[in-house]
């Protein structure tokens, strides 16, 4: 049986794994208004699917590979690190809370939304101030009233967090059916193996 178990594994991580760059490649993603920026990235699914139907360090085995296949065909390096901090910060808090969907996703809220927003403040604070300058055109060109750099920062990291939080509920709402669905068709042999319930 574990063999089987294992086998298994190894099949939903490259199965999935495949399908996340390969959503990737398609660009199948769509602005986060007013900072667009900032992308809802459907290849984020395929990891979550990965948690619900095969556990925890597969799922993060599949975002590694996800991570690579964006390296691979050239995206930027602090875009796609960003990306996998992002799906891995999320990852952890769906398994810190993997007992129930639900609190699971509030934990992934909170745990993508923070992580996010130190590395954000590290890339807009720190590493490429000018990038912040471009942020505060954005939110001025919608009417969002913005009269410093510092308040540029924050009203960018508070929609950031918000972006963050909605993109959780993108990646887990659909994998969390599409698992639930498997289950109950064909059985995923993952009784005790760390997946959300």
């Amino acid at each position: 049986m574990p063999v089987k178990r294992r086998s298994y594994e190894l099949a939903v991580t490259a199965v999935m794994s495949a399908l996340a760059i390969a959503m990737a490649a398609l660009r199948l993603e769509f602005p986060f208004y007013p900072l667009v920026f900032l992308k809802f990235d459907l290849a984020e699914i395929p990891s979550v699917l990965t948690f619900a139907l095969a556990g925890a360090r597969w799922s993060y085995l599949c975002a590694l590979f996800h991570f690579a296949g964006l390296l691979a065909r050239g995206s930027d390096p602090l875009g796609a690190s960003m990306k996998l901090a992002a799906v891995v910060s999320m990852l952890a808090g769906l398994h810190a809370a993997r007992h129930r969907w639900a609190f699971a996703i509030a934990v992934a809220m909170a745990a993508r939304a923070i992580a996010m927003s130190i590395a954000n403040l590290a890339v807009l604070g720190f590493l490429f101030p000018a990038w912040l300058d471009f942020a505060w055109k954005l939110l001025s060109g919608v009417g969002i009233p913005v009269r410093s750099r510092e308040e540029a920062l924050l009203v960018t990291l508070a929609l950031t967090a918000v972006f963050n939080c909605l993109h959780v509920l993108l990646s887990v709402v659909p994998a969390a059916a599409v698992a639930r669905e498997a289950e109950r068709r064909i059985g995923t042999g993952r009784e005790g193996q760390g997946g959300a319930r």
